[in-house]
């Protein structure tokens, strides 16, 4: 009977030391794969040019359609207008903004330009009118494109099928 006993006593510290390893690496799955899955990131790292263009496409990803088409425009005129003034200018000025932030800064480095009679912008009165020029030439380069290949399906000729 005295050894049923002892017996029990190591089969439970077994199951026992068992439980504690399985939990003891259930939280260190957790601890190592939770990052990769909760990694959102809402502003540009200026840290070196790829991490610039990296972080931006990341936090281009929660935006809203028509703010992409913003945030792209804002974030290529910046990257224009910086590059000229120095090397490492626009990655100093991008860095660690948001989203919301570079477009305002484009804003006023663009309609700052108009004002002064830029040539690269005599085409646009402000900012919004840019905008609003760049969204419909996008929606429709888009439609046309949607209107074509369905078309061009139509009317292909497929040799050697019932027609």
């Amino acid at each position: 009977m005295a050894g049923n006993v002892k017996r029990n006593r190591n089969e439970d510290s077994g199951k026992k030391t068992i439980r504690i390893l399985a939990a003891v690496m259930g939280m260190l799955a957790v601890v190592y794969f939770l990052p990769a899955f909760m990694q959102r990131t809402d502003t540009i790292s200026g840290h070196t040019r790829e991490a610039v263009y990296r972080s931006a496409v990341k936090v281009k990803k929660y935006l809203a359609t028509d703010e992409r088409l913003t945030f792209d425009t804002a974030f290529g005129l910046l990257d224009q207008i910086k590059t000229k003034e120095g090397p490492d200018v626009f990655m100093k000025t991008v860095d660690g903004l948001k989203a919301e932030e570079v477009i305002n800064l484009a804003r006023d480095e663009v309609n700052a330009r108009i004002a002064a009679g830029d040539p690269e912008f005599k085409a646009y009165t402000s900012w919004d009118e840019m905008i609003a020029k760049l969204m419909a030439e996008s929606s429709q380069s888009s439609g046309r494109k949607r209107n074509v290949l369905p078309a061009a399906l139509r009317s292909s000729d497929r040799e050697g099928r019932p027609q």
